[in-house]
């Protein structure tokens, strides 16, 4: 599966508005943890403060600290990859 996220999809506004910590407790009882970043979508998509549904990729963590340590390693690391990327691409 690829996911394809173009750069005029981000929210601009801070990244304490693009992104959140969600926990969210299965009918098993089992709570599990993620990072969402939320991406731009027509306002009449969430019309409702009870149905959010806006577009967001999210990254459903492990319950285990190494896993969870390679997963923020590569978040890490495609940052450094967008730190050094070349100026002259892509689209504002």
């Amino acid at each position: 599966m690829r996911i394809n996220v173009y750069s005029q999809e981000l929210i601009t506004e801070g990244p304490a508005k693009a992104v959140e910590y969600v926990q969210q407790t299965a009918d098993t009882g089992v709570v599990y943890s993620a990072v969402r970043l939320y991406l731009i979508s027509p306002d009449q998509l969430h019309h409702r403060d009870d149905d959010d549904d806006r577009s967001a990729i999210t990254f459903w963590l492990p319950k285990s600290w190494e896993r969870r340590q390679y997963i923020a390693g590569c978040l890490r690391h495609m940052a450094y990859l967008i730190d050094t990327a070349a100026l002259e691409t892509g689209l504002d």
